[in-house]
């Protein structure tokens, strides 16, 4: 657990935004694996807090094949997974070099509230970057590469840097090796907004990449860097919002809920508790899960039905919680493991509320 929470101090999140966090990791640690995925999730390297503040939704025209193939190890590798992802996808192709190694943005999913982008990491002569006792220690990692980037910013560039302030969410990232025939790796990073994603172009900045293979505390420098990339966030926003306005019940207390929004991505489920979090108790904060203020909040039930009869009960999800005025005002999103199409959704119940979900 040290290892994650050295993790988390790095990052550039406040100290109840790192508590959190770090629940739950430790809730996903202590829970089995509920869908097949080639990767557990757990945030591993710096994602900074205005990671996706004002980056972008465009239409993709003439998306290309291979952002499927970017995204199969992640997402599913079947015909319908990648169809979705060449739909919601977009390529991005933009480079830098520093140190011998280039790093390249391959391609980018997203929606309304969340993304995922892809980059690859290679030599220009051609050699591994990491030996193969470092790529073969992946099974001890479920498939994630032990290594780390000292830190990785990705923020809103040109005019759209000043849009920034107010908005938040949260995230992960870790290195996989897609194709172990070629030299190069990969780093994908997730993110989730509790504001609409705008469109623009941004830059990403990466420094300091590390062999953690004993332990983040024990690193060992590959390459200091840094890499920046500058492009524009570009993805076919494929979200449906559903019916609103209901009334729930949250910890015994009063709500509405505000919107739901789905896509094959993700989902995001904003709502108003009509009650603030006591004033004493943000002042004094929590010691532990069972004395946290804003669980009561946070804590809605929300599970997605789908037409073979299979259910997802969203869980560690990512959440912004702001109180005042007599009122508490949340969000709950996550990015799925797998990609499904909307088509295979038959409801999603939030609290004791259920939604069926149109289909033409």
């Amino acid at each position: 657990m040290k290892r994650y929470q050295d993790t988390m101090d790095s990052l550039h999140f406040t100290p109840e935004q790192k508590a959190r966090m770090v629940d739950q990791l430790m809730e996903a640690s202590a829970s089995p694996v509920r869908r097949p995925h080639t990767f557990r999730r757990v945030a591993v390297a710096g994602v900074a807090a205005a990671l996706a503040l004002s980056v972008g939704v465009a239409g993709a025209t003439g998306v290309l094949s291979d952002v499927g193939e970017s995204f199969s190890a992640l997402f599913g590798v079947s015909a319908a997974q990648t169809e979705i992802i060449d739909q919601i996808g977009y390529p991005v192709g933009a480079s830098a070099t520093a140190d011998g190694i280039t790093i390249t943005a391959d391609a980018i999913v997203g929606d309304t509230y969340s993304y995922a982008i892809v980059y690859s990491i290679a030599r220009e002569d051609g050699q591994p970057l990491v030996s193969g006792q470092v790529l073969s220690g992946s099974e001890e990692y479920e498939g994630r590469l032990p290594l780390s980037f000292e830190d990785y910013d990705l923020r809103p560039s040109g005019p759209l840097a000043s849009l920034s302030a107010g908005s938040g969410g949260g995230g992960f990232s870790h290195f996989y090796d897609a194709d172990p025939t070629d030299n190069t790796i990969q780093f994908v990073t997730f993110w989730t907004s509790d504001t609409p994603i705008r469109s623009g172009k941004v830059t990403a900045t990466f420094r300091g990449l590390y062999n953690t293979t004993d332990g983040y505390e024990n690193k060992t420098l590959l390459t200091e860097g840094p890499w920046t990339l500058e492009f524009t966030m570009a993805f076919e926003d494929a979200s449906l919002s559903l019916p609103s306005g209901q009334a729930l019940r949250v910890g015994g207390m009063d709500a509405t809920l505000d919107s739901v929004t789905l896509s094959p991505l993700s989902i995001m489920v904003e709502y108003t508790v009509h009650q603030e979090v006591p004033e004493t108790e943000r002042e004094t904060g929590r010691a532990d899960k069972a004395t946290d203020p804003y669980a009561p909040f946070r804590d809605l039930p929300v599970v997605i039905s789908y037409t073979d009869g299979s259910t997802l009960e969203i869980k560690s999800a990512n959440s912004s919680i702001h109180s005042g005025s007599g009122r508490t005002e949340c969000t709950k999103g996550v990015i799925f493991d797998t990609i499904r199409p909307l088509e295979e959704v038959a409801s999603v119940t939030v609290g004791d509320v259920v939604i069926p979900v149109p289909h033409q």
